[in-house]
């Protein structure tokens, strides 16, 4: 299943701490992550498991406390 995101929900990749927004979810089934079809700050688009990626800190929304 696909499903697109409307808004787009914004990332950190963990890996080098990129920003970037995931537009699309993929998934397969409940043996396998879940995908997210991301476009980076730097204009690439990936597709990183659900284990590569966090939410960004947000004050707002009570999110202050994350760790990445």
């Amino acid at each position: 299943m696909i499903v697109q995101l409307n808004p787009t929900i914004p990332i950190i990749r963990i890996s080098d701490k990129m920003n970037g927004y995931a537009f699309l979810i993929i998934d397969y089934s409940q043996e396998h992550h879940l995908l997210f079809v991301c476009a980076m700050d730097n204009g690439e688009i990936w597709t990183l498991n659900n284990k590569e990626i966090r939410i960004p800190k947000n004050i707002s929304l009570d999110r202050s406390n994350i760790n990445i």
